[in-house]
This record gives C-alpha cells, structure tokens and sequence, in this order.
C-alpha cells in the first residue's frame, strides 16, 4: 500500500480547499414513472433548476446579476456565480464551476413502477453546502408537481448523507418524509477521504487505471480530446479543483501549476479502452441545443504517478471536464 508522508502536505493543502457534502435522494413515484435511458441527470439538471428559482427568485427578477437582492440570493450564488473580487487570475474565465454534480443512475432503466424507488446522488461543494435546504425543498415540491418524461407525481422519500467516512452512520437522515424535518448536514472528511483512497494504492506505483464511468469532455490545445492521455485530464482537473476552490472554497490554491503540468506530461498511456458517447440537450431558456458527449471506458498510464494521487483521488469526488453538473466527467482511480 501506499505510504501518506510524501502526499500529506498535499492532502492537508485540498482537504482545506473546499467542503464536500455527499448526499442520496430517494424519490418514490405515485403513478409510473418515465425517464430517459441515458441523460437521466440531464432530466434531473434541467427540472431542479427551475424548481430553484421559483423557491429563492422575486417575482420582478429578471436578471441575476442586475437583481438589488443579488448579493443574498442562493439561486445567483449556485447558478449564476460571479468571481470574488480577489480572484484576479480567473474573473476573466467565462465558464465559472458550478458547485454542485448530479449523479443519477448509470443503467439504462426507463420505468419506474408506483412505490419503485428512483435514487440519485448529488455532491455539494464548498459555500454550497449552506444552500442545502434549498436543493432538499426544490425535489419535495418538483416531485410533487411531477418529474420525468411523463411528468409523474412523485414524492420525495428521504435524503441521506452518505457513509463515505466511518464517523458518519450508513443513511445519516437529512429529510424525511414521515416527519419533514431537515437535518443539518455533517459533511465529508475530505482529508480522511483522500488518505482512505490512497493507501489502497499499491506500492510502489508504476501505474494506475483510470475509468471514466460517465462522458467526459476535455479540451486540450483547443481541440476536444478523443483519447485521453493522461497530462490534459490532469491539467483540467488541477484548474476545476483551483477554481472551485477559489470561486466556492478558501481561496486560490498555493500550488506550482505549471511544474505539476510539466510532471503529468511524462506519464504515457499503456493500454486506452475508450468509446465515444454522443449525448446533447435542449436548453428549456434559449432552447439552444447543447452537447453532453464525451468519452467513457477506461485507460491505463505508467510513469512517476505518486505526486498526482491526491488530485486523482479528489476528482472522483468533484469530477473533471465540462458539464460536471449534469454528472459528467465521473472518475475513478485503481
């Protein structure tokens, strides 16, 4: 297994940049239940977002930004994110994180019978942790209004947090149904976390195997990326924690980027077991059609890894590429 000294400072510097919390919602449908076999988060995405607005926007708000209540406003601060003043060497990035990801179900289910469960993950992070309540009252009343192709009537059943560290019980409630009583969040130990995840690793490291379970999509040099070596999914993944961190978390990360750029350049791919995924949505606002595509599979690299596990590790949590909040970009690392 591998040893934590050499990655603790590290660890100790990501495990501070920002707080996770991992949640499970459980709806359970009234009537039968239809959603897509493939973009099921897309549904989720789409429909929670207006749900938000209705619960958190005035009436007279047109516009996020121009609104006299912005500053206060959750929808604004999840949605519509603006850069702190410090944040000098991102207020020009127009593509600003957002600090949350869907996870729904990865089988190609379409129908849900009254009384089957409909389960899905979310991962909050950083400030937006605060803005839970929130998430938790936008599925009651969107599950209730009605949810899915069909647009079933639905209940949500019970949130939990789930048990990624020891500390926290299996199903820690946060809502349930019987009582509708919201519980406070305790959040994910990030650096137990990490450290977990990294001692699983053998020793000494020569390669590792990396699966993208959802599509990811990853520019690099201006081109999307087809085969995922491994330098442009470490850069991206580097910027999105740095970004979250800034935007959402303690600030911008005291990290040599370029140095750890430079290093992932020297990792080779050995074996690349990559498909492509061509997925889109239609934007209910503009009805402008968007892509979610990407590459899913698995790839395996050889190299000097032991300095990228942290960032690997985090990644599963906080995934890489664009789209993360339609649950895009999911990682994970053996």
């Amino acid at each position: 297994m591998v040893t934590l000294p050499q990655h603790q400072p590290t660890i100790t510097l990501l495990s501070r940049a920002f707080p996770v919390g991992v949640f499970r919602f459980t709806l359970v449908p009234r009537e039968t239940l239809f959603v897509p076999a493939i973009n099921k988060a897309n549904m989720l995405r789409g429909a929670f977002g207006n749900a938000f607005r209705r619960l958190c926007c005035v009436p007279q708000c047109a516009n996020a930004h121009a609104c006299p209540l912005a500053s206060s406003c959750a929808y604004k601060a999840i949605f519509e994110p603006s850069p702190p003043p410090d944040a000098d060497r991102l207020s020009k990035n127009q593509d600003v994180p957002r600090p949350f990801v869907f996870r729904a179900p990865l089988n190609d289910k379409t129908k849900f019978e009254p009384g089957e469960e409909f389960e899905f993950g979310l991962i909050l992070i950083g400030c937006a942790l605060d803005h839970l309540p929130y998430f938790v009252l936008s599925f009651r009343e969107l599950a209730a209004q009605g949810l899915g192709l069909n647009r079933a009537k639905c209940e949500l059943n019970r949130v939990e947090e789930d048990a990624l560290r020891p500390s926290v019980p299996s199903g820690a409630k946060i809502f349930d149904a019987a009582d509708q009583v919201f519980h406070g969040p305790q959040g994910l130990n990030v650096e137990k976390w990490i450290n977990e995840r990294i001692i699983s690793f053998p020793e000494p490291l020569k390669t590792i195997r990396i699966q993208f379970l959802s599509p990811t999509w990853i520019k690099s040099e201006n081109q999307v990326i087809r085969k995922p070596d491994f330098f442009p999914i470490l850069k991206r993944l580097r910027d999105r924690i740095n970004a979250l961190s800034t935007f959402f978390g303690s600030g911008p990360l005291n990290v040599d980027f370029a140095g750890l750029g430079k290093h992932a350049e020297h990792v080779r791919t050995v074996s690349c077991s990559i498909r492509w995924e061509d997925r889109f949505r239609t934007s209910s606002k503009t009805l402008q059609r968007h892509e979610l595509s990407g590459f899913v599979g698995e790839a395996v690299y050889t190299g000097e890894l032991g300095e990228f596990l942290p960032w690997l590790t985090l990644g599963e949590l906080v995934h890489v590429g664009k789209h993360t909040a339609w649950g895009m970009g999911h990682i994970r690392s053996a």
